[in-house]
């Protein structure tokens, strides 16, 4: 699921945050007879004492409720806060619990924190305000909830349960070991070509200034590129986006390198002008993606 796509689709923005951080202090006071109102009405429904029920059981939930209560108005609503409200929509679903009962139960939360709301808030402008991001914050909770069960339904359609499980874990973990083997990579290649930066430098001195210098010049378009593409990774590790202009950014750095020392070199003509197109191109490419990304 993607959870900037989500925030766009409701308009999520930091005023939304802003707002409900407010609402956090208002409704601090009365997080301890929420969370006991909420499992006392979770346990008020058959289906409820059925998951609920015991001491221990009770009191685990209760502890669940109240971090979800925090963190709701916690005003920090990256893609961590989804990705944990979405694996508690995988444990309903593991422990069969009814998708109507989290439905049933977002509409309970909904009525008792606008009651809170209209009793501490008396200025209508602030209360539409704050009432405006809390709808908006418990639609997106329940979304998020209700996609977790729409495709943990749909995994279960094409293989049996365990072995869905086991196959969706061997892939995340396989594509996580691959990723960490690419940052390591990337940070190899980068001190390779930090240290061929190095001895090109130490080359302006020892063997000639003019075809060593377009070298380093050329070398160092490289090491740009190892820093864009480090922090690229680093960003997707963190549930950014890939950007495919990254790769051509590499190739075009790269042929403008070759260019740069084939110049120098006497190479042929068609060489020259081979490395010329390609550069044309690569830069047409990247800057129409560019444009159409910045545009959309």
């Amino acid at each position: 699921m993607d959870f900037k796509q989500l925030k766009r689709d409701y308009y999520f923005n930091s005023q939304d945050a802003a707002n409900l951080r407010r609402l956090s202090e208002i409704f601090k006071p009365y997080q301890d007879k929420f969370v006991n109102d909420f499992f006392a009405y979770l346990t008020s429904l058959p289906e409820g004492r059925r998951f609920f029920s015991g001491a221990a059981q009770g009191e685990k939930r209760k502890e669940s409720i109240k971090h979800w209560f925090e963190s709701l108005f916690d005003g920090n609503y990256e893609d961590f806060y989804w990705e944990n409200l979405y694996e508690v929509g995988k444990v309903h679903v593991a422990r069969e619990i009814p998708i109507h009962l989290v439905s049933a139960s977002m509409n309970f939360k909904r009525e008792y924190l606008l009651k809170i709301l209209a009793l501490e808030v008396k200025k209508k402008s602030e209360y539409e305000a704050l009432e405006k991001s809390l709808h908006k914050i418990l639609d997106m909770n329940l979304d998020v909830m209700l996609s977790s069960y729409h495709e943990e339904r749909l995994k279960q359609v094409f293989l049996t349960k365990k072995m869905d499980t086991f196959l969706i874990n061997l892939a995340e973990r396989f594509a996580f070991s691959l990723n960490m083997f690419l940052v390591f990579a990337l940070l190899g290649l980068s001190l390779g070509v930090v240290t061929l930066f190095g001895i090109e430098v130490y080359q302006l001195f020892t063997r000639g200034i003019a075809k060593n210098l377009i070298s380093a010049l050329g070398t160092l378009l490289v090491v740009w590129v190892m820093i864009e593409l480090l922090k690229t990774e680093t960003e997707y590790l963190k549930g950014g986006r890939l950007h495919i202009e990254i790769f051509l950014s590499v190739a075009l750095v790269a042929f403008i390198r070759e260019l740069l020392i084939a110049s120098l070199s006497h190479e042929k003509t068609l060489s020259l002008v081979i490395f010329l197109l390609a550069v044309l191109i690569l830069g047409l490419v990247y800057f129409l993606i560019t444009k159409t990304r910045n545009s959309s």
